[in-house]
């Protein structure tokens, strides 16, 4: 499966936040939705970087109101991302390798999605189900 598939079956939104708002009010947002990670947006709307839980975690004794998303995300120039193209293996590897949980999903240089470790254990978790039952469905027709 290729991760444009993945993105179409989860669907394309992405939520985001600028890189000037209140860690608290990331905080809430990543609350509210019950989601992990925020694709970090710079002024001109372009991808400055991602704030997962984990940068959140990190500060979490220091956390003061006026700390903004800046100060804590990881930056564009460490961010890890796929492609469209790319398949779930790649992305299996990257979260294992680098002990990650979040990758956003590139189109050339524009965002097209985001995919966390979940949404792919999810969809290889159908596919091995569905693996699984058509096996056993194979075996208890043979005469054996």
């Amino acid at each position: 499966m290729k991760i444009y598939e993945l993105l179409e079956k989860k669907g394309l939104t992405v939520e985001t936040i600028n890189i000037d708002e209140t860690l608290v009010s990331a905080i809430k947002k990543m609350n509210a939705l019950h989601i992990g990670a925020l694709i970090v947006l710079n002024n001109n709307k372009d991808i400055a970087g991602i704030l997962s839980e984990r940068d959140l975690l990190k500060i979490c004794n220091e956390c003061a109101p006026d700390k903004t998303v800046k100060e804590q995300m990881t930056p564009k120039s460490r961010l890890i991302t796929l492609s469209l193209e790319d398949t779930l293996r790649v992305a299996m590897k990257i979260f294992t390798e680098k002990k990650i949980r979040h990758l956003p999903v590139l189109k050339g240089e524009e965002l097209a999605g985001i995919i966390s470790i979940g949404d792919v254990v999810k969809e290889l978790l159908e596919v091995v189900e569905e693996e699984n039952k058509y096996l056993k469905e194979y075996v208890m027709g043979q005469n054996i």
